[in-house]
């Protein structure tokens, strides 16, 4: 059995956390590495970091060679015995995930918790793991190109209006109606994917609640420019966009639906905070701000 860990503070953003049961963390060289998020599985492989990694979970699918590593389960059912079995010598997840990472403190294993609630968060945890890693150099040039595609968008968004922006996800489709409406909060990374492109969260109801649920009524009042719905059914489970959008005809009150502001968002990146997150800004700022010209992709 490992020797019984310390808790650590590593401070990069304050919301770094590191598990340990041996030397100093910038010193031991982590060879077996498990991911417990899609996230983190891509800034792993956007390190070249590939071939420690001896774990991920389910849903971590990309890169696609991502999904031929072993699998360790999810969020909700981590399978623990395998981690074990598999004898890693780091596990790095998401600080949001407290019952995981008690549960690898009593099991004696060594972990790394990083901020992926955030766009600073997730740059400084793309620090944090090329310093546990020794890839420091990697790590700043995948932050700086990161830091500067977000720079030129938000360069080239600068003076374009303030909309309000509604993102939503986690509903129920093809009903021909809006309900049980999972919203961004204030507190999220879609809330700084925003601002980043010079938008206003619809949404302004404060706290540190990330997905409040909202009614029709609720959506009424904010009123927003534009709708932005995360919606991953299109891929997973082929219900057509038009089908989704239909739905809205439900609130022809709405700017967004009168002005056919209503977008359906089906990347998976969308949905990942990780090394991709500049891709997901230029997605959003196209979308919010098409009277801009946008290169082809």
């Amino acid at each position: 059995m490992k020797k019984i860990i310390l808790l650590l503070s590593f401070v990069i953003a304050g919301s770094i956390l590191l598990g340990t049961a041996g030397p100093a963390f910038s010193q031991k060289d982590y060879q077996r590495v498990i991911s417990l998020a899609p996230s983190i599985t891509e800034v792993l492989y956007a390190l070249g970091q590939e071939d420690k990694i001896i774990g991920v979970t389910r849903y971590c699918k990309y890169p696609p060679e991502a999904q031929q590593k072993q699998k360790v389960g999810g969020v909700l059912d981590t399978g623990f015995e395998m981690i074990y079995r598999l004898n890693p010598d780091l596990v790095i997840l998401t600080s949001t995930e407290t019952d995981q990472t008690e549960k690898l403190k009593q099991m004696g294993i060594e972990f790394l918790a990083i901020d992926a609630k955030s766009v600073s968060g997730i740059l400084d945890a793309i620090e944090a793991i090329g310093e546990a890693l020794d890839c420091k150099e990697a790590a700043l040039s995948l932050r700086g190109s990161i830091e500067q595609r977000i720079k030129d968008i938000q360069f080239k968004t600068k003076d374009s209006p303030k909309l309000r922006v509604l993102i939503t996800y986690l509903r129920p489709v093809g009903e021909g109606m809006i309900r049980d409406v999972y919203i961004a909060g204030n507190d999220t990374y879609y809330n700084d994917l925003i601002k980043l492109v010079g938008g206003i969260n619809a949404y302004q109801g404060g706290g540190l609640i990330t997905s409040p649920i909202v009614s029709t009524e609720g959506i009424l009042r904010m009123n927003p420019d534009v709708i932005i719905e995360i919606n991953n059914m299109v891929a997973d489970f082929g219900i057509p966009v038009e089908e989704i959008l239909k739905d809205w005809e439900m609130l022809p009150e709405l700017d967004a639906y009168k002005n056919r502001r209503i977008h359906i968002f089906d990347q998976p990146y969308v949905g990942i905070p990780g090394p991709r997150l500049a891709e997901a800004l230029e997605d959003l700022a196209r979308v919010i701000h098409p009277e801009l010209i946008w290169e082809e992709r």
